[in-house]
């Protein structure tokens, strides 16, 4: 599932906005899901996800490397429990697009 919040280092929309495709449960009421996060900072995307997963499956669990005190969940598996700002590196840089090339040029892999 792919949820929105954050726009910026402690800066975020109003409100966490599930983004489609969203999963179709069907035939899912016996399986017991577990939902993996980055971090709890607010708890607030891994609420929404929560709720929409519940009456649907027969459980739902969260697990995150950082939970924070002020989260609104608190997670079912915590690696590290924190308060201070976290830089993952799949988040720090920005995204890599075009060719990766100076002069951009094409990569060619292969053949």
């Amino acid at each position: 599932m792919n949820v929105e919040y954050y726009t910026g280092v402690d800066e975020r929309l109003p409100v966490p906005i599930m983004l489609p495709p969203t999963p179709e449960f069907i035939d899912l009421e016996d399986a017991r899901i577990l939902v993996a996060d980055d971090v709890a900072d607010t708890g607030h995307t891994l609420a929404l996800v929560h709720q929409f997963c519940q009456g649907k499956v027969a459980d739902v669990r969260a697990a995150v490397l950082y939970q924070k005190p002020q989260s609104v969940i608190d997670c079912d598996y915590v690696w590290r429990r924190t308060s201070a700002w976290i830089s993952f590196p799949w988040s720090a840089d920005l995204p890599v697009v075009g060719s990766g090339r100076a002069d951009g040029a094409a990569l060619s892999l292969g053949g």
